[in-house]
């Protein structure tokens, strides 16, 4: 790999992209609030049910209408600002206003191999080896767990899958959860971690994903369950909600909007009722349906804008957010992956979201992961990160004494200005990107960038030695959880 040039850093401020007014902002809010109160949402969870009859929202039957009273009560108590840790500090990240964290996503089933470049099924091995990747690429922020491991059995996978990812990674890891025993162990395995349950709330080096919304505007009885324990638990969750336009909200993007908006206040909502001040991200993630065949799509430009747009209300409300950028409907690391995956990365990232997932590895609408992904999409992470951090302009960047010294029909590159800002200016990516002339190019192999980014990722796996979780807080959870923990090799 070439040498490590400095680099623009996580949590840059972004909202330079707005594809709605402030106007428009207002409208699908009001709109938000008018699905709520007339159409309301489904709730068969019986807790939540009573916590909505509790707070004064009007529940008939397994109807919740909830009133504008009660969507501004419990937002005034939802944290603006949410931490989310990494066992090495340096990887904290704080997720409050347009500050921008970029990283992994999904639950795919299917992984192209490194070696043969065929699919094959998802393993535990993979979330070991994938999350070492991601420890050595400096533009990926996180890690959410991107594949479901399939060769364990059910009851074991998310001990097994946090294990995998906290021994292998020193970035936060984020997942998927199932069970109620799952929550627990994975909470209790981390607070060993980090010396203590008071010390994992006050920086939790894991959090939880809850798809809590069947959309239209229904909640899913058993991961509301795993909601409400999360909230109780006092841990960082996402409110994971997706509806296609098209399919499972309407077709325009402005009813999308104001649909998912709703879902998302209502399920805001109830984790405040819960309990006041649960670190939430809300997790819009609006997508659209083919209307030719109605299978999603997930490198449309309709997601990019509209995972923007989502952004904006998120801001208005003055809560972090978790969306989605970085997808595509192809199968291999190529020319379509990269059109697709970098137009809604840099409308996002652009918008200001603060935790975007689905952005590294991800091929084939969120079914396949690629290790080469990870190593080409960082290099594209790094460029979107580079148009988050814009121009700075002041005495010292506008250099007019330097352009005054150097003067007509001469050159900068031996200035001792040039010699200051030359890492820092401009983004240099790795060798997955390509710079020389064709001559070298050609003397070197004549490789593409695919070629080179399976070699990065052998390389990664063969030589990078992550931070070890403690030997001695890693030989009891070894035996804490020996009746469900599966290894890896």
């Amino acid at each position: 790999m070439s040498q490590k040039i400095p680099q623009p850093q996580k949590g840059l401020p972004g909202g330079q992209y707005k594809p709605l007014t402030n106007a428009q902002v207002k409208q699908i809010h009001e709109a938000s609030l008018s699905i709520l109160e007339r159409t309301g949402v489904q709730v068969e969870e019986p807790e939540a049910l009573e916590f909505f009859k509790s707070a004064g929202a009007n529940v008939d039957g397994n109807r919740v209408r909830i009133s504008q009273s009660l969507i501004e009560d419990t937002l005034a108590k939802a944290r603006s600002r949410v931490v989310l840790a990494g066992r090495d500090p340096k990887h904290d990240m704080i997720l409050e206003g347009s500050r921008v964290h970029i990283g992994t996503g999904g639950a795919a089933l299917q992984v192209l191999d490194l070696d043969t470049g065929n699919i094959r099924q998802a393993t535990l091995q993979d979330a070991a080896d994938m999350a070492q990747i991601v420890d050595a690429l400096d533009n990926i922020h996180f890690y959410l767990l991107p594949i479901y491991p399939t060769d364990i059995p059910e009851e074991s996978v998310e001990i097994s899958k946090y294990y995998a990812a906290l021994a292998n990674t020193t970035k936060h890891v984020q997942g998927g959860v199932y069970t109620l025993r799952g929550i627990r162990d994975v909470i209790e395995m981390s607070e060993r971690i980090m010396g203590g349950a008071e010390a994992l709330r006050e920086r939790p080096i894991v959090s939880f994903i809850t798809s809590w919304m069947v959309s239209p505007l229904m909640f899913a009885t058993d991961v509301t369950t795993l909601l409400i324990e999360v909230c109780r638990q006092g841990m960082p969750v996402v409110l994971s909600s997706a509806p296609m336009a098209g399919s499972t909200s309407p077709v325009t993007l402005a009813g999308t909007l104001a649909q998912l908006n709703a879902e998302e206040l209502a399920g805001l909502a109830l984790t405040q009722l819960v309990s006041p001040g649960t670190p939430v991200l809300i997790g819009p993630i609006p997508a659209t349906a083919d209307m030719r065949t109605g299978s999603y799509l997930g490198g449309s430009v309709e997601i990019g804008i509209a995972n923007a747009a989502i952004t904006q209300m998120a801001h208005f409300y003055e809560v972090p957010i978790y969306n989605s950028a970085g997808m595509t409907e192809s199968k291999l690391p190529d020319i379509q992956a990269g059109i697709e995956k970098t137009q809604s990365i840099i409308q996002v990232a652009l918008a200001g979201s603060n935790f975007i997932h689905h952005a590294a590895g991800m091929l084939e609408d969120m079914s396949t992961i690629a290790y080469e992904q990870f190593v080409i999409d960082n290099d594209m992470l790094g460029m979107a990160m580079r148009a988050v951090r814009g121009i700075e302009i002041n005495e010292e960047t506008l250099a007019l004494d330097v352009i005054d010294s150097v003067g007509p029909g001469n050159h900068y590159l031996g200035e001792m200005h040039t010699m200051k800002h030359m890492r820092t200016a401009h983004h240099y990516p790795s060798d997955v990107i390509n710079r020389q002339d064709r001559g070298l190019w050609e003397e070197d192999g004549a490789t593409d960038a695919r070629t080179r980014a399976i070699k990065i990722a052998r390389d990664i796996l063969e030589n990078h030695k992550p931070d070890p979780i403690d030997a001695d807080v890693d030989a009891w959870i070894r035996e804490r959880f020996a009746s469900s923990l599966t290894m890896y090799s």
